[in-house]
């Protein structure tokens, strides 16, 4: 969705006014999306052309890191692999693993289990996800693979969400990839603190 939006905003870039009209209703719009704070905020400062190009480029490096980091660390805790639904990373993700180790039939209670899942949104303190996140949390150590366009500030995060999303203590994940990072969850908070 990022990726569509910053690409539809190219064309206003050299309209100041235009373009703010454009990006005004899109957190409203979008309440799921972290991201469409990051753009809004971009596309309102001195210099959005740049700035909106800047979150371009390094969405799509980002992106590119965090699958293979999140790959990467899969592959060396190995057994099988649990998902929570629709992340376009987690998908990349599970595509670079060994066919039938991932959410494969008859293998529940077999050890070692990794959960995945992506995020909509991570503050200082929860993670937003689609519904279904939060019971894979709990029940085996789940890696949340995302980038950095989706953290944002707790007041920011306050505003985010739908019906079918959840918001879960960021402490109830393993670890967070995070643009090619495996981090703590605490710093990942602390990351999204700084935004503030």
């Amino acid at each position: 969705m990022a990726r569509q939006v910053l690409d539809g905003l190219a064309e206003f870039v050299h309209d100041p006014a235009a373009l703010r009209a454009m990006v005004a209703p899109l957190p409203g719009l979008l309440p799921g999306y972290a991201s469409m704070w990051h753009i809004a905020r971009a596309a309102n400062g001195d210099d959005p052309g740049p700035a909106l190009r800047a979150i371009r480029e390094q969405l799509d490096r980002d992106v590119e890191r965090s699958v293979s980091v999140a790959t990467r660390v899969l592959r060396q805790r190995g057994g099988w692999v649990r998902t929570a639904p629709s992340s376009a990373l987690v998908k990349a993700t599970v595509a670079g693993l060994p066919a039938g180790t991932v959410d494969a039939p008859g293998t529940e209670g077999l050890e070692p289990v990794t959960g995945i899942g992506g995020a909509d949104a991570i503050s200082p303190t929860r993670v937003l996800n689609i519904k279904g996140t939060l019971e894979l949390a709990r029940s085996v150590p789940t890696i949340v693979v995302t980038t950095s366009l989706k953290l944002v500030p707790e007041d920011v995060f306050e505003g985010l969400g739908s019906p079918l999303f959840e918001r879960i203590p960021l402490d109830a994940f393993w670890a967070v990839v995070l643009d090619g990072e495996l981090l703590t969850p605490a710093e990942a908070g602390r990351r999204a603190a700084r935004l503030g």
